[in-house]
Formats: C-alpha cells, sequence, structure tokens
C-alpha cells in the first residue's frame, strides 16, 4: 500500500513503479506493476556507479522537494500518506522504544543480556541523540532503505526505486547519511563522491541546508540505534558491534 502511495510522486527523476492492484490469493497477497529491469544499485562496480551518479542526486533531490503539503506527521507513514509522529524529534527518539507493538519487542532484553558493549553503545548513543536532535529541520519525503536491492540501475541511471515499507517525512539528509553509515559494507560505492556530487547540485540551485553537522550526526544515530535493536532482536552479535563502532565513528568525526 505504501508504494502503492509513493506512486503519486513519481517522475523521471524519481521512477517508482504504479502499483495498479494488490490483493489476497493462494493463502498470501500479491501486488501487480510493471517489471522494472536492471541491477541493485549497492552491486554495480566504480565505473557504474560514478555514471549513475547524475541519476542518483536527481532522485535524491526530487525527494527532498517532493510536494508532500497534503499529508501529515513525521516518521513512518502509512497507506494514507499519513504520520503519527507530532515532530522529527520525537521520532528519533522513539528508537529507545520496546513496545509490544513492535516487530522487534523484547530487543532491549536480549541486548542486556547478549552484549553488554552493545548495551553500553546503546546508551552513549542515546545520549547523543538527546543532545544533537532538533525540530529545525525540513520535512521532506525519504525512502530510508536505498540498498538492499530496493533500487535498479539500467543504461547509467535509476531504472526503479520501490520497497518504501520503511518510507518516512523527516530531514532529507537521512538517505545521504544511510549511504555514509553503509560505506564499509559496500566498498565498491565512493560514497564520498556521492557526498560531493549532491552538495554541489545544492551549490547550484541556491540551496543551503543549515546546521549540517548535527543533523546528519542525528541520522546517523538514529540509524546506528536502530540497528543495535535489530541485531539484538536477530542475535547477530557479530554485526551489532560493527554497527555500534561505526556510529561511534562517525558521530566522533562529525560533532
Amino acid at each position: 500500500r505504501k508504494d502503492q502511495r509513493a506512486a503519486a510522486y513519481a517522475s523521471a527523476d524519481l521512477p517508482i513503479p504504479t502499483v495498479f492492484e494488490i490483493g489476497a490469493a493462494l493463502g498470501g497477497y500479491f501486488a501487480i506493476a510493471p517489471r522494472a529491469y536492471g541491477a541493485p544499485l549497492e552491486s554495480v562496480d566504480a565505473q557504474t556507479w560514478r555514471t549513475v551518479m547524475p541519476s542518483l542526486v536527481a532522485a535524491l533531490e526530487a525527494m527532498r522537494t517532493a510536494d508532500i503539503a497534503a499529508t501529515s506527521g513525521f516518521g513512518g507513514w502509512d497507506a494514507h500518506g499519513q504520520a503519527s509522529s507530532p515532530s522529527w524529534s520525537h521520532h528519533l527518539l522513539a528508537v529507545a522504544e520496546d513496545t509490544p507493538d513492535l516487530r522487534i519487542h523484547g530487543w532491549r532484553r536480549k541486548l542486556e543480556a547478549g552484549s553488554p558493549a552493545g548495551s553500553a553503545a546503546f546508551a552513549w548513543g542515546f545520549a547523543q541523540l538527546q543532545r544533537v536532535v532538533s525540530d529545525a529541520i525540513p520535512r521532506s519525503l525519504l525512502h530510508c532503505d536505498l540498498m538492499n536491492r530496493n533500487v535498479l540501475v539500467d543504461g547509467g541511471r535509476i531504472a526503479a526505486i520501490f520497497d518504501w515499507g520503511c518510507a518516512r517525512y523527516g530531514d532529507h539528509l537521512y538517505d545521504l547519511a544511510w549511504f555514509e553509515f553503509w560505506a564499509p559494507w559496500h566498498p565498491n560505492l565512493d560514497v564520498a563522491r556521492l557526498r560531493a556530487a549532491l552538495e554541489t547540485r545544492w551549490q547550484e540551485t541556491g540551496y543551503v541546508p543549515d546546521n549540517l553537522a548535527p543533523r546528519l550526526a542525528a541520522c546517523y544515530l538514529h540509524i546506528g540505534l536502530d540497528h543495535l535493536a535489530y541485531n539484538a532482536h536477530l542475535g547477530d552479535w557479530e554485526t551489532l558491534a560493527a554497527t555500534a563502532a561505526r556510529m561511534k565513528t562517525l558521530v566522533e568525526v562529525t560533532l
């Protein structure tokens, strides 16, 4: 349903496949959309990454400037395009909650029992997030998962962006922070080149993001904390330790 809703924002720069029909069948569900071709963005080689850069920057800018005036709230939005958090800070700070409605409910107990170091890293990160988080941000359309086979590249440009299940409203820097946070996991992607290309586009359009460093730090912290909780839920202590280290490094360098 969120992909169906997201298609309203589709454009030449933001190719979101139309979902024609959704329904139940064969004990499960189906969704029908046009076939999109291409290779997953995170799998491309260095040359293709450089070639696709203008298209990726255009897609990020199309999300930043998308008209979401008819929607409300911050954080994850529903099939009607409405989000429940009243502010960006409220959404980000909710990362510390472990309520029964969560898919990963019980993560905090698992974290404390399985990784005292991870639990300490979470406490450190959350204290940092409380210190830097701000509501002085532009409210934009975010995808929040532009890897994991959710973006296809074909002919040197972005061919399709789908799986909007993690999509939110909030600071557009979050999608840039996503690439920067996971850069060590994808050494084939020159993320510094993406950052430079995006900043060049901002300069060309006269856009200057205020308070860039603390806003990025808030995004890094939320991504890190969210995945500490997720990996505690999975019991993946190796990835949890690597995620904690990456979060700390990024925040210390940024602030």
